[in-house]
């Protein structure tokens, strides 16, 4: 009934009107009415003057009152229901209400402030971030952070000299969200902060900030002394197509720590594309940990497929380039996803070729896989016959147990 009364007609006097003849349960039911309809008209095109309406109507007064004098419970509720319309008397209000000692009030203020998304708020959120003990989990104090300093980031900057390391982290946090180049000289200074956390979300925001000294920041990040600080700043050189991070993403291809290596070829997907040449210089370069690293996760972005793919092309020289290519894969011991072609790419010329490819090989073991291949009923026929022909009888006793365990 409230609903029917308040549609479609949204003015300030009509709320009023409800308002206060209404009975306190009433009133409660109405508050609830009146934020389903704020969220279900957030993007409409008379969501401002609904906003209006509920904060001239005399019920979002009520709200501040609550929040300055009621009980806890009510407290919160108000600084929730405050929330969902912006007024600077309510802003207000709520960066006052972050110096409470209750938590619940604190998240209610938190979630608010964040869901306004006013940069008036955002001196009532940094000082919950230096509250001891902590009453906010860092993730939702960082997001509400950035939601008000989207259009501000340098408003942000503060929190990266903070002595409290919590209060560093949340900062970056909020800054990798929203940053831009005017934050940029205060995250060159963070990518030295003596905490590790500090570092890894410097590198995140500065994978927003294209920018050539950004871009020397994350290098030198790749070479942080905590493993996970080098994988985001790989992992943002890579956001970045940083033709300049190559050169250190091919190093990380060596570091010690595995999670590092599969981001560096990642970054190096990313930054030079999946080329023949890359893996021919990963190869030469002699280590099969750094090799086995790159193929795996190129492999999972179908580079194996693409590369057997272009055996079918009609341009001579991307052909022989992509067959030197499985060649030196080949001898290099990824032959198990290459099997698997022989018996599921969809065109029969390329498996032919394919089993050509894998027969040349000096590995015994290569042939005897491909002989035990030909047995296996869902090989095409023609597959088979190919396959006899090409590898000699005498290997076919050889043992046809897994491909080289070093094959992906």
């Amino acid at each position: 009934m409230l609903a029917n009364l308040l549609i479609p007609s949204w003015d300030g006097e009509t709320l009023r009107d409800v308002w206060s003849s209404s009975r306190q349960s009433d009133r409660e039911t109405l508050e609830e009415i009146l934020i389903a309809h704020r969220q279900a008209l957030l993007e409409a095109p008379e969501s401002k003057g609904f906003e209006q309406a509920v904060v001239s109507s005399g019920i979002f007064e009520q709200w501040l009152q609550q929040l300055r004098d009621g009980r806890v419970a009510r407290r919160v509720r108000a600084a929730m229901r405050l929330g969902y319309f912006h007024d600077p008397r309510g802003v207000a209000a709520l960066v006052s209400a972050a110096e409470d000692p209750s938590p619940e009030l604190a998240l209610a203020v938190v979630l608010s402030l964040g869901r306004l998304k006013d940069p008036v708020g955002l001196p009532g959120l940094i000082r919950l971030t230096r509250r001891a003990p902590a009453v906010i989990p860092d993730l939702t104090l960082a997001a509400a952070l950035a939601a008000c300093a989207e259009s501000c980031p340098a408003k942000l900057v503060s929190l990266l000299e903070a002595p409290e390391e919590r209060s560093r982290v949340i900062g970056v946090w909020a800054i990798s969200e929203v940053a831009d180049s005017t934050v940029l000289p205060q995250l060159r200074h963070a990518a030295w902060d003596s905490f590790p956390e500090v570092r890894a979300k410097t590198a995140r925001a500065l994978a927003r900030i294209s920018d050539p000294e950004s871009v020397e920041a994350l290098n030198e990040l790749a070479r942080d002394p905590v493993w996970f600080v080098r994988v985001r700043a790989l992992d943002a050189l890579g956001r970045l197509h940083a033709p300049a991070g190559e050169a250190t993403a091919f190093a990380a291809l060596a570091d010690k720590v595995r999670e590092v290596r599969y981001r560096a070829a990642y970054t190096l997907r990313q930054i030079a594309g999946m080329e023949s040449e890359i893996v021919l210089k990963v190869l030469a370069a002699g280590s099969r940990r750094d090799f086995n690293s790159m193929i795996s996760e190129w492999e999972r972005a179908g580079f194996l497929w693409r590369v057997v793919g272009e055996l079918s092309v009609r341009d001579w020289a991307q052909f022989e380039e992509s067959r030197n290519l499985l060649r030196a894969l080949i001898a290099a011991g990824v032959t198990r996803a290459l099997m698997d072609f022989v018996l599921v790419f969809p065109d029969l010329k390329v498996r032919l070729r394919l089993v050509r490819l894998l027969a040349e090989a000096r590995a015994a073991q290569v042939r005897a896989d491909l002989l035990a291949l030909a047995r296996q009923p869902k090989c095409d026929p023609r597959v088979a016959a190919a396959i006899r022909a090409r590898v000699p009888d005498m290997h076919a006793g050889v043992s046809s147990g897994a491909s080289s365990a070093s094959g992906t």
